[in-house]
């Protein structure tokens, strides 16, 4: 029982500490080892599972894959992808808004640059 525990405690505690390090350093040395482990874990699962679903052929696909290997859509495929119903119109719609947003700032910039010179609009960063 004492063991369980002190396995437990390791365990979550390896966990807070793997999350607080992946937060703050999501591009460093331990969040690159957590992605090779879990690579290499990954890849062990699906040699296994398809050594015991006497998958032979498709082991050298699994240990060798690449990941940038990407499936690449050919011209004519390309050609017929559609947008979804609607995703059209709420992309006009929503490139509207922005604009209107756009011609808004850039009006009041003008007027303020006409009033005093060069003044930053009263919600500028400084």
């Amino acid at each position: 029982l004492p063991a369980v525990l002190i396995l437990l405690f390791v365990t979550l505690f390896g966990m807070v500490v793997t999350a607080h390090r992946m937060e703050h350093s999501p591009e460093g040395t331990f969040a690159n080892c957590c992605r090779v482990v879990l690579h290499t874990v990954n890849c062990i699962y699906k040699v296994i599972y398809n050594l015991y679903h006497c998958r032979l052929s498709e082991i050298p696909q699994v240990v060798f894959a690449s990941e940038l290997e990407e499936d690449e859509y050919t011209d004519e495929e390309i050609e017929r992808m559609r947008l979804r119903p609607g995703i059209e119109r709420a992309l006009d719609v929503e490139h509207r808004k922005a604009l209107r947003k756009v011609g808004i700032e850039m009006n009041k910039i003008q007027v303020s640059q006409k009033k005093g010179g060069l003044q930053r609009p009263a919600n500028a960063r400084r």
